[in-house]
């Protein structure tokens, strides 16, 4: 499907005759109108990080070296695209800007969702970020997707904060959550299988809601999200598992709206998109601290998971890294090589497996 972001995409001021010289005469510049939007709202780090650093940026560089200035139309929390659609809501039109959220889009996007497919592989914002910017910058087809099947141009990308447990009641090791209704995302469920606890679907927007109302006595979801929810409430343990810090939220544009703006701003958005994941990752790590200094003032029971129930833990799991290396073989990549480059990067900056997959060739 192609998009039709053309209709009402990035356009120029159309004001006309005396109006237009008007405007003119009052900023010397002509305005390009940007909508922007994604499923989760402003209160998600990585959406006050596009707040903060990309829209901030590229307004005042535009402003400052073009002709331009930016009138940018700002949709966050579901109100244009909701969540888990962004990637499609781009690829239409309905926004010039999307942020979308990998976590929903596995089957489209298996090769940017894959480090959901590697649990406990690593929980620092900082080397998961040095570690997507290598494998971006070795493989092309990280980024060539989205303009090559949805209509799209990729500029940047953004990583998770690390997943939390959030419990009702302690967990300290493996053997407490057998029986457990465990509430996830999409894919991350596949890392409570073969744990003995039950896999409940569910989101950050419905995470309260539903350990409130019983309908799981725990979640793993990124830790910020629900500090600000005030998870904690209802849950009043958290855990630090290790599972995971992830590539989270891709920053793509509408080809149409690509193709209709001037050069100069084309490549000021595509510079501060490339610098939006050093500026994200850091702000992620830096609130990271913060919050499990909040939870504790909370009356939150803090612990962090040993090593030795990690890798229990890590071994309860049904094989689903070479799981991921089919998937992606079968998706047209080189899966082994990928995964396994991932893995050595990490490794390459102290990070040890705590699980050895032995990747299949």
């Amino acid at each position: 499907m192609t998009g039709c972001g053309g209709s009402s995409s990035a356009k120029t001021d159309s004001t006309t005759g005396g109006d237009k010289k008007q405007a003119e005469a009052t900023s010397g510049k002509e305005k390009i109108t940007l909508r922007i939007g994604s499923g989760h709202s402003e209160s998600n780090p990585w959406i006050t990080a596009l707040e903060d650093y990309f829209v901030k940026n590229v307004s005042e560089r535009v402003s400052e070296e073009t002709n331009y200035e930016i009138d940018w139309v700002k949709s966050y929390g579901g109100s244009v695209i909701s969540l888990g659609n962004e990637l499609q809501g781009v690829q239409d039109g309905l926004v010039d800007i999307g942020c979308t959220i990998l976590v929903f889009e596995a089957s489209r996007l298996p090769l940017q969702d894959m480090v959901y497919s590697m649990p406990f592989s690593c929980s620092d914002p900082l080397i998961v970020a040095e570690t997507i910017k290598q494998m971006y910058e070795k493989y092309p087809e990280f980024t060539s997707i989205y303009e090559d099947s949805y209509n799209q141009k990729f500029v940047g990308i953004g990583v998770s904060d690390p997943y939390g447990f959030f419990s009702t009641k302690e967990v300290k090791s493996l053997e407490d959550v057998n029986g457990m209704k465990i509430g996830a995302a999409g894919i991350n469920l596949s890392w409570i299988e073969g744990s003995g606890a039950v896999g409940v679907q569910t989101s950050l927007n419905d995470t309260y809601q539903n350990l409130q109302t019983n309908v799981c006595q725990a979640t793993i979801q990124p830790t910020h999200s629900c500090v600000n929810l005030k998870v904690y409430e209802v849950a009043p343990y958290y855990l630090d598992a290790n599972f995971n810090v992830v590539p989270f939220n891709a920053i793509t544009v509408n080809m149409d709206t690509w193709n209709d703006l001037p050069e100069d701003v084309q490549n000021i958005i595509s510079e501060v998109g490339e610098g939006y994941l050093d500026y994200e990752s850091e702000y992620i790590n830096t609130i990271h601290e913060e919050d499990i200094k909040a939870l504790e003032e909370q009356g939150c029971t803090v612990t962090t998971l040993s090593r030795e129930e990690q890798e229990k833990w890590a071994a309860s799991l049904p094989d689903v890294v070479n799981g991921l290396v089919k998937s992606l073989d079968d998706a047209g990549y080189n899966g082994s090589e990928i995964v396994e480059d991932y893995y050595e990067i990490l490794e390459s900056q102290g990070v040890e497996r705590v699980r050895d997959w032995k990747i299949s060739e």
